[in-house]
């Protein structure tokens, strides 16, 4: 078993940085889509055989080791304070990832703010039993993608958010779609599965798999036990959390009359909604199957968040608000979302006090294009205006703060530039190695409205008969992004001196 390339030297953090990666990859991926044909097969003895010889094989330990080191959190440790940050650790991690001995240890819990003033818990686990997870991971996954539901969205390879919303439109846009839509969310969702659910159906060792779950969490230095829920900000977690879920699908459409009741699931993690032709039939018929599944895992609805609504009074999912005028479905940011963007330019504004505006203008622009592209593939152009002119005012009152003596005739000959016969805030400064570069605000509806193409729910990441489907795919979004960098191009400084 070749991992490093030839010629390569013995030392540990040598050996880290000449591994042959492409070949890694490619040893991990083969054992993957047997790992699905055995699925696809209900071979489940073969799938076990195989799960067992990926878990030990070195390449998969390496590939483990190299999600932890990039993900973000690596920079955040567990309850022993390790860090893998050079590559002689990150070798020596990948050689004692073994299951023969292994304990989990306790995580470490943080809280982070919601939306609705309360806190959730965060469980943090030691860089170890992360890559123990991702690990075991790499073997679950080709199960969750070949048995999972057709339209859940969620932490799955190749969907996003936005196939979600697109099928949603999809299921409620012609005029003899469904009206009633059951919007359901699951309260904690992840912190009250039941253990012994996940013990009995999912395909992981059992000590391994108990090892995580009744692992408990630390905080205030006393250790606190685990008697159900999996940690939010562990890398197995939304995989189980999906598997926990599928069936909903099923659940909802199979033994029922589909077409005549328009029964339409659409699952994004814990968020879904359920169409229908009457709200008798989501109050009456579904809802006692659906919270007798979810008690099953030791889940509940949430009482605040779960409700019944008609199209054309419309309602909120993911982020966006869909809602019918005289007969025709319109899918736009939510106002939610809307006031979220201006809260964190104004608070942007207040934080950066006294800089230099061109600073001010790359942290602004960071957050209005970031904003833009993940809401531009709705009806968001008008929306995208009036934010657009409510930043644009923000800046006015932030700069007469800053130059509280100055006219205002002054603070526009100083920060604002005529470019492509259009004013704009503009701002020049130099670096180390270019003289003069030019720094412009950042304008949301400059940038093109492209609606989503949705991905095909009938193909598997794993299964190489949808190789072609999946390389074609990456090639048409990689045009988009080139075309957008075109169109966006910030003109530079000599284009700007010459007009």
């Amino acid at each position: 078993m070749t991992v490093l390339r030839t010629g390569a030297p013995s030392t540990d953090a040598q050996q880290w940085d000449q591994i042959n990666w492409k070949l890694v990859y490619a040893q991990v991926y083969r054992l993957q889509t047997r790992i699905a044909k055995a699925t696809r097969d209900k071979d489940w003895g073969k799938v076990k055989a195989l799960q067992h010889l990926l878990s030990r094989s070195f390449y998969a330990k390496l590939v483990a080791v190299k999600t932890v080191v990039s993900n973000k959190g690596s920079r955040t440790p567990g309850i022993d304070g390790v860090k893998w940050t050079s590559p002689t650790q990150r070798w020596r991690a990948a050689r004692q990832l073994k299951a023969k001995g292994y304990r989990a240890q306790p995580l470490r819990r943080i809280y982070i703010a919601k939306k609705n003033g309360k806190q959730r818990p965060l469980g943090i686990p030691t860089l170890h039993d992360r890559a123990m997870q991702a690990l075991y991971a790499l073997g679950l996954k080709p199960i969750a993608e070949t048995t999972g539901d057709a339209h859940s969205y969620g932490f799955r390879r190749w969907r996003s958010l936005h196939d979600a919303v697109k099928y949603t439109f999809v299921t409620l846009a012609r005029k003899a779609s469904a009206p009633w839509v059951l919007e359901a969310d699951i309260k904690g969702c992840f912190d009250n599965i039941s253990h012994d659910w996940l013990l009995n159906n999912i395909p992981l060792p059992r000590k391994i798999l108990g090892q995580w779950l009744k692992s408990g969490y630390m905080e205030a230095s006393t250790l606190h036990e685990t008697d159900r829920g999996t940690p939010q900000g562990g890398i197995i977690s939304p995989i189980l959390c999906n598997m926990t879920l599928d069936g909903l699908q099923d659940l909802v459409t199979v033994g029922r009359n589909k077409k005549l009741r328009k029964l339409n699931v659409v699952r994004y993690a814990d968020d879904f909604i359920i169409t229908a032709a009457t709200p008798a039939i989501l109050q009456d018929m579904i809802r006692p199957d659906l919270d007798a599944f979810l008690a099953d895992r030791g889940l509940t609805l949430s009482a605040e968040k779960t409700q019944i609504s008609h199209i054309d009074q419309g309602f909120d999912f993911l982020g966006f608000h869909f809602r019918k005028h005289k007969g025709k479905l319109l899918t736009k940011p939510s106002k939610l979302k809307a006031r979220e963007l201006l809260d964190k330019v104004r608070h942007c504004l207040n934080t950066f006090r006294g800089v230099p505006f061109h600073v001010l203008l790359l942290q602004l622009n960071s957050i209005l294009r970031g904003w833009a592209y993940a809401h531009r593939k709705v009806v968001a152009k008008r929306l995208m205006v009036q934010l657009d002119n409510t930043v644009f005012e923000n800046i006015c009152h932030w700069l007469r703060r800053e130059h509280r003596k100055k006219t205002w005739g002054w603070i526009c000959k100083r920060y604002r530039k005529r470019i492509n016969d259009r004013w704009c805030f503009a701002s020049c400064y130099s670096t180390a190695t270019v003289k003069s570069k030019l720094v412009v605000l950042f304008r949301m509806c400059d940038l093109p409205i492209r609606y989503h193409t949705k991905i095909r729910t009938d193909t598997n990441p794993f299964d190489p008969g949808d190789q072609e489907y999946y390389d074609q795919r990456k090639k048409r979004m990689a045009r988009e992004r080139f075309a957008d960098r075109c169109f966006l191009n910030t003109p530079s400084f000599d284009r700007w001196v010459s007009a």
